[in-house]
């Protein structure tokens, strides 16, 4: 009984953070692309600015060269996040949790005493394992964080300071990414 709840608890445990790591991806592909589109309309008023501005001659170079170093930089964002295929990988951790949530079906419904059954069950939970990717320990987090009851009051005690600096590390750095053509802009116009 006890080593059926141990395995009940390591597909469920795998199978939420897949759910977490897939939505981790769909909410990170979005903000990248939202950032694209944020720095592409900064690119063309800066570059709009840069004409119109065309009277003062070092105001003009500055605003020139932020456009252009703006320019490359959203080409080489844009070329390493196709790369990256979040939502690609999203679909195989969408693939792998349903077919994990398939193994906690089966067994909840096995008998207890049916050894051949749960073994059956765990090399299927280890060939599920095996076939993705493992999610990042920030999913576990996000799980221990969803969960309530006795796994909640188990874990979440040594994972909350990491759960919490995770969340801050991702808002400042995502708020940094936001901040940083609008920061250069005001650079330049400072020089």
């Amino acid at each position: 009984m006890e080593k059926n709840k141990t395995l009940a608890n390591q597909i469920w445990t795998t199978r939420v953070s897949r759910v977490n790591a897939e939505k981790r991806l769909i909410n990170k592909e979005s903000f990248f692309q939202a950032i694209n589109i944020y720095y592409s309309c900064l690119t063309i008023i800066f570059s709009i600015l840069t004409l119109l501005n065309g009277n003062e001659k070092n105001g003009d170079e500055k605003l020139s060269l932020l456009t252009v170093l703006m320019s490359i930089s959203l080409l080489i964002v844009i070329l390493y996040l196709n790369g990256q295929k979040y939502l690609e990988h999203a679909r195989e951790y969408r693939k792998n949790y349903t077919e994990l949530q398939r193994l906690e079906f089966d067994l909840e419904h096995v008998d207890e005493n049916d050894q051949e059954s749960i073994r059956k069950i765990y090399m299927k939970y280890c060939d599920l394992l095996d076939s993705s990717s493992n999610h990042i320990s920030f999913d576990y987090y996000a799980t221990v964080h969803g969960s309530s009851g006795e796994y909640h009051e188990k874990r979440w005690h040594s994972v909350c300071c990491k759960y919490y600096w995770n969340v801050l590390w991702r808002f400042l750095l995502k708020s940094c990414i936001i901040i940083l053509p609008l920061a250069l802009y005001m650079i330049c116009e400072e020089i």
